[in-house]
C-alpha cells in the first residue's frame, strides 16, 4: 500500500518529526507514506496549483483531493476507502483552493467542517491514514 500526500505548501521543518513518526508507523503495516510540499514561484491562484500538481497523477492511483465540499468520512469508513486500494494520491490545494476542472479529477474528502492550516490538515489526514491501518489489521490503537 502507498499513499502520497502533494501538499501546495512550504515546507515546517517543526512538524518534520511528527510527520515522520506517521510514516515509520505506517511502515509496521507495510505501508509507504510519502508527503511532498510543493511551493509554487509567483502568483498564488487556482489555476497556478494545477499544472503543480497534474504530473502526480498516476493512472494506477485513486486521486483524492482535501476539500470543504467533499464527502466527510467516519474512521471506519475512511478504513475501508483506504483497503479498497493499494496506491493513494491525496491533493492538498494552496490557500484559493483547487480550479474546478482539477477538483472534477479526484475523489473530493473533507477531513472536517473546520478550516486547518497545511500543517496542521497533512498531520491530521497522515495520522488517519495511520489510524485506519491499524483498523485493517485489527490492531488496538483505534480502541
Amino acid at each position: 500500500m502507498t499513499y502520497c500526500i502533494y501538499a501546495i505548501a512550504k515546507p515546517n521543518p517543526q512538524f518534520a518529526p511528527l510527520i515522520v513518526h506517521y510514516q515509520r508507523q505506517c511502515r509496521q503495516f507495510g505501508a509507504n507514506l510519502s508527503v511532498l510540499d510543493i511551493h509554487p514561484k509567483g502568483a498564488h491562484t487556482q489555476e497556478s496549483y494545477t499544472p503543480l500538481l497534474s504530473p502526480y497523477f498516476k493512472p494506477q492511483s485513486l486521486a483524492i483531493a482535501l476539500h470543504p465540499g467533499g464527502q466527510s468520512h467516519t474512521s471506519q469508513s475512511f478504513s475501508q476507502l483506504l483497503g479498497a486500494h493499494a496506491r493513494i494520491h491525496f491533493f492538498i490545494a494552496g490557500a484559493f483552493g483547487f480550479a474546478p476542472p482539477f477538483l472534477a479529477r479526484c475523489l473530493p474528502l473533507s477531513l472536517s467542517a473546520l478550516t486547518f492550516s497545511h500543517e496542521i490538515a497533512k498531520l491530521v489526514l497522515c495520522e488517519q491514514i495511520f489510524r485506519a491501518l491499524t483498523l485493517l489489521h485489527h490492531h488496538p490503537y483505534h480502541k
